[in-house]
């Protein structure tokens, strides 16, 4: 913008910039604001959540951490659960006591436990099939 100005004296011409450009000029290229990256995080593809859907009710499938009791095995099941504030994926484990009648299970094993009655005062879990023989090692 020129701005011409007369006082009697003569013309004054004065060269004037919005301020928004001058802060915009002024100002170095800032990084974007961690709110934003998340507000813009829709770009980037996450990780699925897995799907349990095709389980029977009340069905968990987990790894088995212990098998020291007798016809008892210890089965770690994670749980992903997504976190809306931060939009991104958290793990929560819980361990549960299933029944073994057999004792087929080792360490390692991935299984699927279903409920049943209780049977004893911690273990209300039945072994219903080992989907996955493991390592041995946990």
């Amino acid at each position: 913008w020129t701005v011409t100005r007369d006082d009697g004296g003569g013309a004054i011409t004065i060269n004037m910039m919005p301020r928004r450009a001058l802060v915009a000029v002024a100002r170095p290229a800032a990084r974007p604001s961690l709110r934003r990256l998340i507000a813009t995080r829709s770009k980037w593809p996450l990780p699925p959540i897995p799907s349990n859907d095709n389980l029977p009710r009340g069905c968990l499938v987990g790894t088995v951490v212990s098998d020291a009791m007798q016809k008892t095995v210890n089965v770690e099941v994670v749980r992903p659960k997504r976190i809306p504030k931060y939009n991104f994926l958290k793990n929560y484990t819980k361990k549960f006591m299933a029944h073994d009648e057999k004792e087929e299970c080792a360490v390692g094993d991935t299984v699927r436990i279903s409920p049943c009655r209780p049977l004893s005062k911690r273990k209300h879990f039945m072994v219903q099939s080992i989907l996955k023989k493991g390592t041995g090692v946990v």
